[in-house]
C-alpha cells in the first residue's frame, strides 16, 4: 500500500525556534527574516528573525531562529 502524497515528506516544529524538514528539494531564498524552501512539490516560507538554515547535505533542512509564521504555497 502506497502512502498518500501528504505523508511523503515530514516537517517537525520544535517550539518557536526550530523547524526540521525531512527532505528539501531546494532552498529558494535565505535571509535572517525569510527562509523559502521547496519540499514535496510545495513551497514553504518560514518567517521570523535571526533565521539560519543548515543541514542540507542529507537532503534535509534545519531552520533555526525566532519563528513567527510558517506559510504553505504562498499563504493559508
Amino acid at each position: 500500500m502506497q502512502k498518500p502524497a501528504m505523508f511523503a515528506d515530514r516537517i517537525e516544529l520544535c517550539g518557536n525556534t526550530d523547524v526540521y524538514f525531512d527532505r528539501c528539494q531546494r532552498l529558494l531564498e535565505c535571509s535572517d527574516m525569510l527562509i523559502l524552501a521547496e519540499s514535496g512539490g510545495h513551497q514553504i516560507a518560514v518567517w521570523g528573525s535571526g533565521l539560519t538554515a543548515s543541514d542540507y547535505s542529507a537532503g534535509g533542512l534545519h531552520v533555526c531562529g525566532k519563528i513567527a509564521c510558517i506559510e504553505f504555497d504562498g499563504g493559508l
